[in-house]
């Protein structure tokens, strides 16, 4: 008899929106320059975006693939015929679920992370209320076990409310706030001056009413990292690749957790629940231990919390990263296990590697109870999920009160990224 399945709640994986999504969904006037994917006569991939061809080193089929950038990956990876349907189709998300041995999937998107760098505001907002409205019906297959995130671009608080109330309107779990949200056009080069008008900041008093509206419907305000070479960031232009991620998705983190708690976000709105998302775990008690040294020491040149900044994080944040983090044990002794969500950032090529449920499980520096903690209680807090009523829907083979021990896994024993279709579980 099989042992019954732990209801893991995936806090941070992805859908990968369809191309056509764009192209029957945007406003007229912007489908020409829509997301595209084309092939040559040859059968190569070609991506344009905004009508400028992207000159990437891998295909879309590579970036929604575990794994594909290791030594046992592929870099050309076909969309269509190489990678699991369930990446677009939610009936087939909701059977690959099953096989994974996840009870919910809180899902962002990919094609549309990164809209602080769309130059045309307006642009920007098509993107997202296009998106937003694609994955609510997505979710609607199963909204217990199918959740998800609004993309909210801040270019326009008043626009962003409205849009807010739309999606809470929707069904959304939670909002996705980019690290270094911008108010003002994507290209403005790095070292200009005029970038410090067009930077929000997300502790700042001008986002008090969309944590209003949170706080007031019970859901939290998640902080995604977006691509490492945004030019919000500005550091594509210096690093590339493996060195983007390298340093560019924890940077954004950082600063995210930093302008939250200096900002008095977490003090004006202590309900406020803040995520920060796929930034890496390590860090944190170095720079939560920074901020306090600093508020010590520059006392009479900032405001001084109430509450540091540790107890502030574990009172009000929440973070999720990278399993295999090195300083996971240290960041969940620290601010605690329920603070740091699983997430395996499924079906991304940059997520956990080889398997983000055995890479938890066998991990000899945490407990089972801290593992429970990071795989369902912390998730089911940040979210609001009420857990024996998520394992009541699910129905039989699952159990709240199954062992660690028994976790088999997400992929397959034998799954190699480079087999593309015949390297996931059956469909």
């Amino acid at each position: 008899m099989s042992k019954p399945k732990l209801p893991v709640i995936d806090a941070d994986c992805h859908v990968v929106e369809p191309f056509d999504l764009w192209a029957k969904e945007l406003p007229e006037r912007f489908r020409p320059y829509a997301r595209q994917r084309t092939r040559t006569e040859v059968g190569e991939e070609k991506l344009f975006h905004h009508g400028r061809e992207l000159d990437l080193e891998w295909t879309i089929g590579t970036l929604c693939t575990p794994g594909s950038g290791s030594v046992q990956g592929r870099l050309d990876l076909d969309l269509d015929t190489e990678v699991h349907p369930g990446v677009s189709e939610p009936h087939a998300r909701l059977r690959l679920m099953d096989e994974q041995g996840i009870a919910v999937s809180v899902l962002f998107p990919s094609c549309t992370l990164g809209l602080d760098d769309v130059d045309d505001i307006d642009f920007r907002w098509a993107y997202a209320e296009t998106y937003n409205s694609w994955i609510a019906r997505f979710c609607q297959a199963d909204p217990v076990r199918l959740r998800w995130g609004a993309v909210l671009p801040l270019v326009d608080i008043d626009r962003a409310i409205a849009e807010l109330n739309r999606c809470v309107g929707l069904g959304c779990s939670t909002v996705m706030l980019s690290p270094l949200p911008r108010s003002g056009p994507g290209a403005v080069p790095f070292a200009d001056p005029e970038r410090a008008s067009l930077c929000r900041n997300l502790g700042h008093a001008e986002m008090d009413p969309i944590y209003q509206i949170l706080v007031g419907h019970d859901l939290p305000a998640t902080v995604h990292v977006v691509n490492p070479a945004s030019n919000a960031l500005g550091v594509g232009w210096v690093y590339a690749n493996r060195t983007q991620w390298q340093m560019g998705q924890p940077f954004q983190a950082q600063l995210a957790v930093m302008h939250v708690i200096d900002g008095g976000a977490l003090e004006r709105f202590p309900a406020l629940r803040v995520g920060v998302f796929e930034g890496d775990v390590g860090w944190l008690p170095h720079w939560l231990g920074r901020m306090e040294e600093t508020y010590d020491k520059f006392a009479l040149l900032s405001r001084v919390p109430e509450r540091g900044p540790i107890r502030q994080f574990r009172d009000q944040m929440f973070l999720s990263g990278e399993p295999a983090d090195l300083g996971l044990a240290h960041a969940a002794d620290l601010v605690g296990a329920d603070r740091i969500l699983f997430a395996s950032d499924w079906p991304h090529m940059d997520g956990a590697w080889p398997d983000p449920l055995i890479i938890v499980r066998d991990r000899p520096d945490l407990t089972d109870s801290q593992k429970l903690d990071i795989l369902v209680h912390g998730p089911a807090a940040y979210y609001g999920i009420d857990v024996p009523e998520l394992v009541a829907h699910l129905g039989a083979g699952w159990s709240a009160g199954s062992e660690i021990a028994w976790i088999e896994g997400m992929l397959p024993a034998d799954y190699r990224p480079a087999g593309g279709r015949e390297a996931v579980p059956a469909q």
